[in-house]
């Protein structure tokens, strides 16, 4: 694993050949390791930042063991919890209450709730100071705020903190999408220009440049007017603005410019913005042309 701080990496092996293996990991659940490697990577993060934290590593590995395997509690054969969101809501829970690190806990218990929730092919819908409270809130023991914990309690259900916190995470996120959707070259080039830093340049001969924009100040003075150049990264069939982009162009344009869901990109987060109208308008072009006669 890279990191920038040397001595943060070398805490890090130093830990991992505290935990032989992993008894925890699995396709849909959040191993040891994970948890490990997202917390020395923050450390790593802020100490490259220059702000660091108060103490890298766990304060000690059983209470790390605890806090994990917390995902995997069960009672004469039945397991605990029934889902992946209370998995997640007692893998939350337990880093956050347990305080298995020296420093930054709640940091940490974000990190891998939203890796837990991306393994399970769910992203949040929710905005990143939202989750951020809500994390807060669940260390300050404040969920009572919420209407519907404070009816769990008064209702004495089991486990409530975790069965809101599960709630919680249920209602705040979405199934990764991963289809694909019709869409212009208008509407391609407004969500990479808008929202990636790319578009479309340089229509030629039914085709067209797909680019990367990088702002950069002039090279001679300081106070320089800063520059927006484009550097090619793929070319792609143009049949016209108003036309479909293929399937296969959609493909190549993400590929190359790294919007894919492992990037944290799924296609609603590219898509989201495209006017649909304008696809109807080319699929329907046909009816829509005969109509003005009828």
């Amino acid at each position: 694993m890279d990191f920038i701080c040397s001595e943060v990496r070398a805490e890090y092996e130093r830990w991992m050949r505290e935990f032989p293996d992993d008894p925890y990991s699995a396709g849909n659940t959040v191993g040891i390791y994970d948890v490990l490697r997202a917390h020395f990577l923050i450390a790593d993060y802020f100490f490259d930042a220059g702000t660091g934290i108060g103490g890298i590593g766990p304060r000690d590995s059983s209470l790390l063991h605890s806090a994990v395997y917390r995902q995997f509690v069960s009672f004469g054969g039945m397991e605990k919890w029934r889902n992946e969101y209370e998995r997640c809501a007692t893998l939350l829970y337990g880093i956050v209450k347990d305080h298995p690190f020296h420093d930054a806990n709640k940091r940490t218990a974000l990190l891998v709730t939203l890796y837990f929730l991306q393994k399970n092919n769910r992203v949040p819908t929710t905005s990143q100071r939202e989750l951020e409270d809500f994390v807060v809130e669940v260390a300050e023991d404040s969920l009572a705020k919420y209407r519907r914990f404070a009816d769990m309690e008064k209702s004495d259900v089991p486990d409530a903190e975790i069965r809101f916190i599960a709630d919680f995470l249920k209602r705040n996120t979405r199934q990764v999408d991963r289809r694909s959707y019709t869409i212009t070259f208008q509407d391609l080039n407004r969500i990479l220009n808008t929202k990636f830093s790319a578009g479309l340049e340089n229509p030629s001969g039914n085709y067209i440049d797909v680019v990367k924009y990088e702002t950069r100040r002039p090279v001679l003075g300081l106070f320089g007017k800063p520059e927006r150049r484009a550097s090619r990264v793929a070319n792609i069939g143009f049949p016209g603005w108003k036309k479909q982009v293929s399937a296969g162009a959609i493909k190549t344009v993400r590929t190359e410019l790294g919007l894919l869901p492992i990037k944290g990109v799924d296609s609603q987060a590219f898509f989201g913005s495209a006017d649909p109208l304008n696809s109807l308008i080319e699929e329907y072009s046909g009816p829509l042309s005969r109509l003005a006669d009828r």
